[in-house]
């Protein structure tokens, strides 16, 4: 017994995606240095960016660049860096956000009590300038619009973000309650991810298609093997600028005011991340059977059909039978 080493804390590896964000990108990487939770390694790759991100990562200390020659998008970035990832715990974080001090440490907290394949926290929101505009995001499904009472504060206290984090609550969320491709969480900074199922997606080949949207397709992917969990407190700021998906809401965070272009954007993604991963799984049937069971391999396939809506059932059935 004298012998038996001390147990380890998980390290989690932050992958940081950039695609000509370079001014916010040391904003973003400083975040991470001010976490509580200290076992991380921040691994950031330039997506082929086009603006003075290059220049600024040289003289960012203490951290991983990858900088891609070709541009693969969310998705192809993100993959990149997660062959390069040593840690049990993986998060996604876009070069435009900022993560709140008790990130790390709360999702950490969260994952041991769950044992989840992911963990997803709810959000403030920030504008170009970093300025807070809203701390309790109506983008969030953690979001309750109740009726709250408020006492007058010191103005101080109003903006003082760890009263937010000091008791917060976790809610698990199983496959079967919540169906896959239904979107249960906040956008890609917000969640910690377990690393293991995430290897899975090193196989996946079509990561050109999401571009954009990523986050639908590996958060489906992972509640669909190992479930999901959110937490109620704000622990990353979501940016709204020009450039990010949501830049037409006119209304923060009210989807109701989403512009067509965005309302066609997130139609489209819904109707491809059930036949890709279908495919997927598909195509790589004995790699999930070997890793899992193909009791379990077939259940999730089972899963993915019974979330078909008409015309993207049809087509997996074209391909599925086509010469």
């Amino acid at each position: 017994m004298e012998n038996l080493k001390p147990f380890k804390m998980p390290m989690v590896s932050v992958i940081v995606t950039c695609h000509n964000l370079g001014k916010y990108l040391e904003e973003c990487i400083q975040s991470v240095f001010n976490q509580k939770y200290k076992n991380f390694e921040i691994i950031v790759v330039n997506d082929f960016s086009t603006d003075n991100t290059k220049e600024i990562l040289e003289k960012i200390e203490n951290i991983k660049v990858l900088n891609l020659k070709e541009n693969k998008g969310q998705l192809g970035a993100f993959l990149e860096g997660l062959k390069l990832s040593s840690g049990e715990f993986v998060c996604m974080l876009d070069a435009d956000d900022v993560l709140l001090p008790d990130f790390l440490s709360c999702h950490i907290q969260a994952h041991m009590e769950t044992s989840v394949a992911f963990t997803s926290c709810a959000q403030i929101e920030i504008d170009d300038n970093s300025t807070v505009v809203c701390l309790n995001s109506l983008a969030s499904p953690t979001f309750h619009n109740g009726e709250k009472t408020l006492k007058i504060e010191k103005i101080e206290d109003v903006f003082n973000l760890e009263r937010l984090h000091e008791n917060f609550q976790i809610k698990t969320m199983d496959i079967k309650k919540y169906p896959f491709a239904s979107w249960n969480w906040n956008p890609s900074s917000s969640a910690v991810m377990r690393k293991s199922p995430l290897l899975y997606l090193l196989k996946y080949e079509n990561y050109l298609k999401w571009k954009r949207g990523a986050d639908k397709f590996i958060f489906s992917f992972l509640h669909l093997i190992g479930g999901s969990a959110t937490i109620s407190a704000p622990l990353v700021a979501y940016r709204r600028h020009n450039t990010n998906v949501s830049s037409t809401n006119p209304v923060m965070g009210n989807f109701r005011y989403l512009k067509p272009d965005t309302i066609k954007f997130y139609i489209e993604i819904n109707k491809i991340v059930r036949y890709e991963t279908f495919m997927f799984i598909l195509k790589n049937y004995k790699y999930f059977c070997q890793n899992l069971n193909h009791l379990a391999v077939k259940r999730m396939l089972l899963r993915i059909i019974f979330s078909f809506d008409k015309n993207t059932f049809k087509k997996i059935f074209k391909t599925l039978f086509s010469k």
